[in-house]
């Protein structure tokens, strides 16, 4: 009896070997900088992987940022968060274009999350081709990347196991302690225009408060603003403590009062019609001295200056009556003395 053996080949058994799809370009920029640094992956020449057979290779991205505070997306990356940037799914429908991955790393001095949609967005989020894949809402401006030299991965592995991985390209990050010197705040970036606004009148200091709180500014940032345009209470003479509480307080409080100084002034302005004078002698019964009465002449006052020369002529011609009254009377008695003698 012969027995013939069959070898059982079949493609359930095909396995794709991941070292043979060869390597994408990598280039990141910049390749070092502080926690807070926004930095920018370009992946491109992606090879075509529409023929290969299943299982099906997916190329992964890895970033090891997360990993320091133990804070990483459930996968099998190892203790680092990855996400696929490439998948066959991609080659077959011929979108081999190049990916621009960018994100920042986490810094306590970045920006607060921006509410959008129902979620939380912030600037350490991993964006692919301007889409989000990876949220860090709770992360990205409660720590400071530690200083180390990262590695950041491109890796092939396979859809139905993800175990098995094949590293296609390595570039390396360096993140350096940041400055100790406060910074101040970014006016030309994203607070001139309200800083521009406030200056000129077209805002109140509770409006240039909360426009900047809302472009992400601390207090500290927004004290160094009024600083900039001489808004602290020292500088505007006013003694007592330099602190960020009083100096909002008080650039509030005070365009509060200008504005209600302003309204009052205009109400009263309003109130007041002046009405012409008919009969200037009865305005007053005061009597002027000579420099109120020059006073009075040069500002348009409503008393005649011919006033006092009329009294004056009066007074004269009332005097010579009765000079005249008083002579005729000594007259008549001398010529009645006469007559008698």
């Amino acid at each position: 009896m012969t027995l013939f053996v069959i070898p059982l080949y079949g493609s359930a058994w095909a396995t794709t070997d991941l070292a043979t799809l060869g390597s994408p370009n990598v280039t990141i920029s910049p390749t070092s900088g502080p926690p807070g640094t926004t930095i920018t992956i370009t992946v491109s020449n992606l090879p075509d992987i529409s023929k290969e057979t299943y299982p099906y290779p997916d190329l992964y991205i890895y970033l090891p940022f997360s990993k320091p505070f133990g804070v990483t997306v459930p996968s099998h990356c190892g203790g680092q968060d990855c996400f696929p940037i490439y998948t066959h799914s991609d080659s077959l429908k011929q979108n081999t274009g190049d990916r621009t991955i960018t994100f920042s790393l986490f810094s306590k001095s970045n920006p607060d999350p921006i509410y959008d949609s129902g979620y939380e967005n912030t600037i350490c989020d991993v964006v692919v081709n301007n889409v989000i894949i990876e949220r860090y809402s709770t992360l990205c401006n409660t720590k400071d990347e530690p200083t180390d030299t990262y590695q950041i991965k491109l890796v092939w592995t396979l859809e139905t196991d993800l175990e098995q991985t094949y590293t296609a390209k390595t570039v390396l990050f360096t993140v350096i302690p940041g400055s100790t010197t406060p910074q101040p705040p970014q006016i030309a970036d994203n607070g001139d225009i309200v800083i521009k606004e406030y200056q000129s009148g077209k805002i109140n200091g509770a409006e240039f408060v909360s426009k900047l709180k809302a472009l992400g500014w601390n207090d500290e940032q927004i004290r160094q603003a009024f600083a900039v345009i001489g808004k602290l209470p020292h500088q505007m003479g006013i003694i007592g403590p330099d602190n960020t509480q009083a100096v909002l307080q008080q650039a509030i409080g005070s365009q509060s009062n200008t504005e209600k100084a302003s309204s009052v002034t205009t109400e009263n302005n309003a109130q007041q019609s002046p009405e012409p004078t008919t009969n200037p002698v009865t305005e007053s019964t005061t009597v002027q001295n000579p420099s109120s009465i020059n006073n009075h002449q040069s500002t348009g006052s409503s008393f005649p200056p011919q006033q006092d020369n009329s009294w004056n002529n009066i007074g004269i011609i009332i005097s010579i009556s009765i000079a005249s009254v008083v002579a005729g009377i000594i007259f008549i008695f001398k010529k009645t003395q006469k007559s008698i003698q």
